[in-house]
């Protein structure tokens, strides 16, 4: 693959560092019932990163692992006979305090969420579920991660706090002591009609009091959150212009096209972990490579302590 001009990739060498310092953690995986979740599994297991409690379909969750060429026989396997009872089973290992993450297998998201945020499964906290991804991008000096692109649609400003604390606490547990928080929208000024513009100002001045040890700054637009030049230009005076830690996405769609746009256009590499919760959520893709499930594994590790 063609490497833009700039550093070479680490982040994600940094993020297993850090991860298999801690030791492993337990994970119950809910359906890892084809190739690539369980894979995911057994790569994160490899790893040093996870002991897994495999959730579902037993059967099937033996075939695809002797088509894999891996004896699962040392795992533990709870046998769940559709996507809604592993999901829910999956969950009460975390509600009893048996796992400290949860993993997303051969299921739909809304089903492992649903079981994490229902009423008496206790795993809900006073803080919103939010997603955070971290990037490794070639053009970018450091790592960077964006906020929320994967969970919540239309966040309104206590969701986004929400988003901007989870995503702090994560960067804190990477060894960023001071984060650098850029809230995005379209203007770097606040404008009636762009809401999201406004909802950044006040999340600017929130994050002075409920946001700690971060510098927290927006509305930004992209080019005077990402570039020093730019923001020097247009006159912005933030220690956060040219060189934010965490990007916060204004909705679900920007932040997705975001972070895609860097995928496929900036060659970047991605994790993700779900936070919010008691527990981290690690919700692997299909299209996610080795690398990318087992570094999502490592953030949950870190996420976890």
């Amino acid at each position: 693959m063609q490497q833009l001009q700039g550093r070479e990739y680490g982040v994600f060498d940094d993020v297993l560092k850090k991860a298999k310092a801690k030791g492993r953690i337990r994970v119950a995986v809910a359906q890892p019932t084809d190739e690539t979740s369980l894979s995911g599994v057994i790569d994160s297991y490899q790893e040093g990163l996870i002991d897994p409690i495999l959730v579902g379909d037993e059967q099937k969750i033996k075939k695809v692992a002797s088509e894999l060429g891996f004896d699962v026989s040392s795992f533990e396997i709870v046998n769940a006979i559709n996507d809604l009872e592993a999901a829910t089973k999956t969950a009460e290992f975390a509600t009893k305090g048996e796992v400290k993450a949860l993993m997303k297998g051969n299921l739909h998201t809304n089903d492992i969420m649903g079981a994490v945020v229902k009423r008496d499964a206790g795993l809900r906290t006073e803080r919103s579920i939010t997603h955070a991804f971290i990037m490794d991008i070639p053009a970018y000096h450091k790592a960077l991660f964006i906020a929320d692109a994967a969970i919540n649609i239309a966040p309104n400003v206590d969701v986004k706090m929400s988003i901007i604390q989870n995503t702090v606490d994560l960067a804190h547990k990477l060894g960023i002591s001071l984060p650098k928080v850029g809230i995005l929208s379209a203007v770097e000024m606040p404008y009636e009609k762009i809401p999201s513009s406004m909802e950044a100002h006040e999340l600017t001045e929130r994050s002075k009091t409920e946001v700690k040890d971060a510098l927290v700054y927006g509305p930004l637009a992209f080019d005077n959150a990402i570039s020093a030049l730019s923001a020097k230009i247009k006159k912005i005076d933030s220690e956060v212009c040219g060189d934010p830690d965490i990007l916060i996405a204004p909705q679900i769609e920007s932040g997705n096209i975001l972070f895609k746009a860097l995928v496929y256009l900036a060659y970047a590499k991605v994790a993700g972990v779900v936070l919010g919760a008691k527990v981290p959520v690690i919700l692997t893709s299909r299209a996610d490579n080795a690398e990318a499930r087992v570094a999502s594994s490592a953030l949950a590790v870190l996420a976890s302590q």
